[in-house]
């Protein structure tokens, strides 16, 4: 009995792992680890990730949800464009963009 539970988990295995071969995808790089939203533990906010069935290579974009998190996949070119946005808005914010917002007479209330 115990010959066929150990041929059985040693066929699993061998199932998981070549599903995993065909699908899914692996960890390339990801972002220094930064606090969105105030949250503590910080976490990386970008992941690179390429996919193993067509060896195609996205970018994940990590971004705090309430009490979870939403993961926007981005092909290479959708990162390209989003980052030239932020840098454009950075250049042109300068130090505006670096000073936390200042209150307004309505948070005062």
């Amino acid at each position: 009995m115990a010959g066929d539970w150990s041929d059985l988990s040693k066929r699993v295995a061998r199932g998981v792992a070549e599903v995993r071969k065909a699908t899914g995808s692996e960890l390339v790089a990801e972002s220094m680890p930064v606090a969105l939203a105030g949250r503590v533990p910080a976490g990386p906010v970008i992941q690179h990730r390429r996919r193993r069935g067509d060896d195609t290579h996205r970018f994940v974009l990590i971004l705090p949800f309430g009490e979870g998190e939403v993961r926007v996949e981005l092909g290479p070119q959708d990162y390209a464009a989003l980052t030239r946005e932020m840098v454009r808005f950075w250049n042109e914010q300068g130090e505006a963009a670096m000073r936390p917002p200042a209150p307004t007479k309505e948070d005062d209330v």
